[in-house]
């Protein structure tokens, strides 16, 4: 199922008017515009967009829109549909939810005279199937019916030609029995409604959203307190997700200067200052979906920036401060050490995976390498990856600098480069041994 008709006109299951919410903008873009970037993630590659005749405005969202590949057609309502006897993917133009949310139905068989209906399970729910997923009773409301359908050209020919009304089209197929439910999963969903705030819920959703992919305690519980607020900002401004990139390696290579002239507390602020910033680029890319691999790398390098600044000034600073030769010799090894750990991980990820992402790294491996085949000493270090994210030892770095300046900045980050080193080069063995490289 590669084709889609997105109702932008007629009545919704909760007997919506469907035609308010293609314009309503939030999270950065335009509802029409979402949706059919989501749906085409998902796998749709033609869109019908049914519409009331007042179509210019949205195609003047999609026209510019140069991340929607798909070729698009446009249909009033009330006009004869033409379709092909092939399974065609429903969806309302007030629903918001994700790609892996649509591709559940979307790869789910559809007979002639059958309609699918993706449907939340959950406490209660207004709807009643039996066994074999068959639906027995739609209950009025919606219920958990999240708003995506699927059906065969010639059935949505009939029942939509004229009112485009969704509780017909699935009233005729309950009474002939051919309504199945399709299990919502892998993702979130909501259906906009004629509140006032639909649009501010909405962009709430998103966020909580972006707030639950954090991968650390810090991140996920006190870093996003202080990015979303930034982050709902950002999506207001002409600015994207690489720009952003940008302006947070050039807070986070401040870091390195300040060290230089002498401000270490200053300088371990602002690497930790573009720690905590540094969601806010994955943020904005996920809440306007302009996430890229080309990002990824972007955003890669500027991070690697940041700390090559830091782990080459703290030394120097250290030497012209207090003229210690163990600036020079610290600073030497950590400096080799480092440019070891981002010249072996880039290759890495060129040669073996399809993302510019360091968190990658780790997740591959694993995978390659079972935790059963590595050494006593690297499954504790293992066990210690959580210190090893910039999130943790940013902030490990200002209470040292704080308290004990250059010297325990400088000690903290040998040590915490050694281990690395160590990991790192017990991956490489072990990966040489399986000829995963």
């Amino acid at each position: 199922m590669d084709h889609a008709l997105v109702l932008v006109a007629g009545t919704g299951i909760d007997g919506e008017n469907l035609s308010r919410y293609g314009e309503k903008v939030f999270g950065g873009n335009p509802q029409i515009k979402r949706l059919l970037i989501t749906a085409e993630r998902a796998g749709i590659k033609k869109f019908t967009i049914i519409v009331d005749g007042n179509e210019a405005p949205l195609k003047e969202y999609i026209n510019k829109e140069k991340r929607i590949k798909s070729e698009i057609s446009w249909h009033h309502l009330g006009t004869p549909l033409d379709l092909d006897s092939n399974p065609y993917l429903v969806i309302q133009s007030n629903l918001i939810t994700t790609p892996n949310a649509l591709e559940s139905i979307i790869e789910s068989p559809v007979s002639e005279n059958e309609v699918a209906v993706l449907v939340e399970e959950s406490e209660g729910p207004l709807v009643k199937s039996n066994g074999d997923n068959k639906i027995e009773e739609l209950f009025s409301g919606g219920g958990r019916v999240v708003g995506a359908f699927a059906a065969d050209g010639k059935l949505l020919e009939k029942t939509l030609t004229d009112q485009a009304h969704i509780t017909t089209l699935l009233d005729n197929a309950t009474t002939g029995g051919e309504l199945k439910s399709i299990k919502f999963e892998n993702g979130y969903w909501m259906r906009m409604d004629s509140a006032g705030n639909t649009t501010e819920i909405a962009e709430d959703l998103l966020f909580e959203n972006v707030t639950k992919s954090s991968s650390g305690w810090l991140s996920r519980n006190i870093h996003s307190k202080m990015s979303i607020p930034l982050s709902r900002l950002l999506i207001k401004t002409p600015l994207t997700p690489n720009m952003i990139s940008g302006l947070i390696g050039f807070i986070g290579m401040l870091s390195g200067l300040f060290y230089i002239i002498g401000h270490p507390v200053v300088g371990a602020l602002c690497l930790e200052v573009s720690t905590i910033v540094d969601r806010c680029d994955g943020e904005v890319a996920r809440v306007k979906l302009m996430e890229t691999k080309y990002g990824q790398w972007v955003d890669t390098i500027f991070d690697q920036l940041s700390f090559l600044s830091f782990v080459v000034g703290v030394p120097i600073g250290y030497y012209l401060l207090s003229g210690s030769p163990m600036a020079v010799i610290l600073g030497s090894i950590n400096t080799l050490i480092f440019l070891f750990f981002v010249v072996w991980t880039l290759y890495f990820l060129f040669r073996l995976t399809h993302s510019g992402s360091m968190t990658t790294y780790t997740k591959v491996v694993d995978d390659l390498i079972p935790v059963q085949d590595r050494t006593l000493i690297h499954k504790i270090i293992i066990k210690l990856r959580p210190m090893f994210k910039r999130e943790f030892f940013s902030l490990v770095f200002l209470i040292a600098a704080i308290l004990g300046g250059y010297p325990w900045v400088l000690g903290l980050t040998t040590l915490g480069l050694g281990a690395a080193f160590i990991h790192q080069v017990d991956d490489l063995i072990k990966l040489k041994r399986a000829k995963a490289i």
